[in-house]
């Protein structure tokens, strides 16, 4: 205390743990670039115990800056509540961009992160997030882009990426049932499949790229404090769940982005429902005496259709874990 009322240079440190500490006084704690005072901390010398440790958070920033500028894109991660972590600490926030496969960086940072530090952390996790949706989701962005498809078929292309790789097929029916074999085939070597219910890619069905989707999804129906299902949603897929029961309060769009479909009072995975509806559909067709070739798997009198155990598998599922 009589250091304190000398007015004397204080020592300040700060711990791994991100404590902040001014003459082995905890003062508050440092999470990223945002420093939090102790709640328990009083009166006038807990005023010049916390001008003391923001001299000391004024080095640490810069320091900070720096290892956030030269870390690799392992120490960085997306949450689903949108936040760019590094190291486990919070450092940004996710928003909406010019477009759906662009967002930007909100930087969660205190206003002594300022001039080059602040640069520097804004240029990092901006190279990172760009590489990040490239990463898992590198196919959309030649399906936005459209080179080397033409007409229709880059009209389709472009609606699948801003669909976050699941579309509805019957936004597009009249414009695919007008296709070529050369149509489809150019969309097929781009990754798309054509299902019954869905123009979709397979590979982006995996759960990290169909949280990430969730996420820019959000960004552009509400944000991410207003959308519901961000966390539960994506914790789903990724237990490899392929069906379970449909919240009413969940918009279905959202369903969509996180690659499942409203069928009821449940959510069924696209590619599961699409690979149900090529097994039921030779099934419902096949007419004794009539249809060529031996009865498929399933097939019924009349209209309906027998479950078979390739109908209930969830076998091809772990391919997606």
């Amino acid at each position: 205390m009589r250091r304190l009322r000398e007015n004397a240079m204080l020592e300040a440190e700060i711990n791994a743990a991100g404590d902040v500490l001014v003459e082995g006084q905890h003062v508050g704690s440092l999470q990223g670039f945002r420093f939090t005072p102790d709640p328990g901390a009083a009166g006038e010398a807990a005023k010049t115990l916390n001008a003391a440790a923001l001299k000391a958070l004024a080095g640490e920033f810069e320091a900070r800056a720096t290892r956030v500028f030269d870390a690799v894109d392992d120490a960085f991660a997306l949450a689903n509540d949108g936040v760019i972590r590094w190291l486990g600490e919070p450092l940004a926030k996710i928003a909406a961009g010019a477009g759906i496969l662009s967002p930007t960086c909100r930087i969660l940072a205190d206003e002594q992160l300022t001039g080059a530090a602040l640069d520097k952390v804004r240029q990092r996790l901006d190279l990172w997030l760009a590489q990040h949706v490239k990463k898992l989701l590198g196919p959309l962005e030649a399906l936005e882009k459209g080179e080397g498809l033409e007409g229709t078929t880059r009209g389709v292309a472009f609606q699948i990426a801003e669909d976050l790789g699941v579309l509805d097929r019957t936004r597009v029916a009249k414009e695919i049932k007008a296709f070529s074999q050369e149509d489809r085939g150019a969309l097929r070597k781009l990754g798309v499949r054509f299902g019954a219910y869905h123009i979709y890619l397979p590979l982006l069905l995996k759960p990290a790229p169909r949280a990430l989707a969730a996420l820019l999804w959000a960004l552009h129906h509400g944000g991410l404090d207003t959308v519901k299902g961000l966390e539960e949603v994506p914790h789903l897929a990724a237990s490899g769940r392929t069906s379970f029961a449909a919240d009413p309060t969940i918009h279905r769009g959202f369903y969509r982005a996180a690659g499942f479909r409203v069928c009821g009072d449940r959510v069924v995975r696209v590619d599961i429902l699409e690979r149900l509806a090529d097994l039921i559909r030779p099934a419902i067709a096949y007419r004794p005496g009539v249809t060529a070739g031996e009865a498929p798997a399933g097939a019924a009198d009349g209209e309906g259709f027998v479950v078979t155990v390739a109908m209930t598998s969830d076998r091809k599922s772990t391919r997606l874990n």
